[in-house]
């Protein structure tokens, strides 16, 4: 498995990798740039995906079916196999739950994403989602999680859709299966804090 670092300054990736486009054809280009300081692990997302669907206001709603941009991310692989799933549409509504899998999960109580910084930017041909997630929300989650340089982290990067006019299924890490499905870890990519 090849591993991609993640400098302080920022390091961009391209949700690219459509598995399913034969039944969901649409491919908003779709960029992650993720990077970290003392208190945290930032990212920026942009798609230049337009006619949103923005109908899900609160934490812990269906977000999937909006216009949606989310990150999967295990912080702690080697002692902890949870991974951290995001969920978040352009209002800033968040779906948040720690997960083994699809069936094995527990959502976090909505007061806890309030230590999360979102903030959603919408403009006429793209939207944007700037995302901090500070060591302490993580560690609350996976106590095992060591913030910085040398960490290592398993995760994938995800666009979607489930009920815009252009459903669209997209993934950085590819998931090679045979219907949409984004609670697959094994196919998670490999990260390190540089």
């Amino acid at each position: 498995m090849s591993r991609y670092t993640i400098s302080k300054e920022g390091t961009t990736f391209e949700i690219a990798n459509f598995p399913w486009t034969k039944d969901f054809p649409a491919t908003p280009k779709t960029t992650v740039t993720v990077s970290y300081d003392d208190d945290a692990i930032k990212y920026h997302l942009v798609s230049y995906e337009t006619n949103l669907r923005a109908v899900e206001t609160e934490h812990n709603a269906p977000v999937c079916q909006d216009s949606c941009m989310e990150v999967f991310m295990q912080y702690a692989p080697a002692t902890d196999e949870r991974y951290i799933n995001l969920e978040i549409n352009p209002n800033g509504a968040v779906y948040n739950a720690v997960r083994y899998d699809r069936a094995r999960s527990q959502r976090i109580d909505p007061a806890d994403t309030a230590m999360l910084g979102v903030k959603p930017m919408i403009f006429d041909d793209r939207w944007e989602l700037e995302l901090t997630v500070p060591k302490a929300y993580i560690q609350k989650h996976i106590p095992t999680y060591k913030h910085g340089k040398g960490s290592v982290l398993r995760g994938n990067f995800y666009k979607c859709g489930d009920l815009t006019d252009h459903p669209h299924y997209g993934c950085f890490a590819n998931v090679d299966w045979p219907e949409p499905d984004y609670h697959r870890p094994e196919f998670f990519a490999e990260f390190e804090l540089v």
